[in-house]
């Protein structure tokens, strides 16, 4: 059988993150923010498990994207790939991580048997931060979530990829309507904080204009946003510049979804 590029979010909201990625037997996790038996649970479905995983990459030291890694590298020993100033302010949730680590640095490069996954820096209040390129048999990925804003790092990761992941966490109606406190709302819509949907909407349509083809929007707010509003937001702006979405169109230019909180959604063509 013909190996290809397979990706899938597992988890995707505030509460907690991971995602998966396959090309043939070399097979990776991107966050492990739920407890390690949901992601096994989660593979499963998939027909793997977690004894199949050769790395698991974390974009940063925020709990909702690690809550699982401690039981995962105690049980299973997989390599565990970010900056070692994550590790250090994660050290104690996760000791035996620690002890996997493989330092990763913005502009890194690695490659996982025949995935590549470069690595780039991100805009979000934590320690180190990062999102990836992956790429393997010609196809490409760009995974971007936890971003204040979409920097020049931001757009050379998921640029060109025919699929994207990308964060749209909050409606800033909603955000600047609701309970939290005025600095936690100056937190997540600052610059280092999370990208709102208006502003993943203005970049869905330079997305389609460089090649992505699939767009999954993902972390999105369980109190800020729904995924209808989310949808909606950039479908919108994908209308105006008329961008056919699949499921509207019998020759559509790209493929929408939002990525669910505990569930899987394929985001590959």
């Amino acid at each position: 059988m013909e190996k290809k590029l397979t990706a899938y979010t597992l988890f995707s909201s505030s509460q907690g993150n991971s995602t998966y990625i396959e090309y043939g037997t070399d097979r990776v996790l991107i966050d492990a923010g739920v407890s390690a038996r949901r992601i096994s649970a989660a593979l499963a479905d998939l027909g793997t498990g977690l004894g199949g995983i050769r790395a698991v990459f974390v974009s940063h030291e925020h709990s909702d994207h690690i809550k699982g890694l401690q039981i995962i590298s105690k049980n299973y020993r997989i390599p565990v790939y970010t900056d070692p100033l994550c590790m250090q302010a994660a050290r104690d949730a996760c000791p035996d991580a620690c002890g996997l680590l493989v330092p990763t640095s913005a502009g890194d490069t690695v490659y996982i048997g025949d995935i590549k996954i470069e690595v780039f820096p991100t805009p979000h209040d934590s320690v180190r931060s990062f999102c990836y390129r992956v790429s393997a048999g010609g196809s490409s990925l760009g995974f971007a979530t936890d971003i204040g804003h979409v920097s020049e790092a931001v757009q050379d990761a998921v640029f060109g990829c025919e699929s994207v992941v990308i964060e749209a966490n909050y409606d800033d109606g909603m955000l600047q309507n609701g309970p939290y406190p005025a600095s936690l709302k100056r937190r997540i819509a600052g610059p280092n904080g999370h990208l709102s949907n208006e502003l993943c909407a203005c970049l869905a349509p330079v997305l389609t204009r460089c090649g992505t083809r699939s767009l999954v929007l993902a972390h999105l707010s369980q109190n800020n946003n729904t995924p209808d509003t989310a949808y909606s937001a950039v479908c919108g702006k994908l209308h105006e510049y008329g961008v056919k979405i699949a499921g509207e169109a019998f020759a559509a230019d790209l493929r929408l979804q939002v990525a669910k909180p505990d569930g899987t959604v394929r985001v590959t063509l």
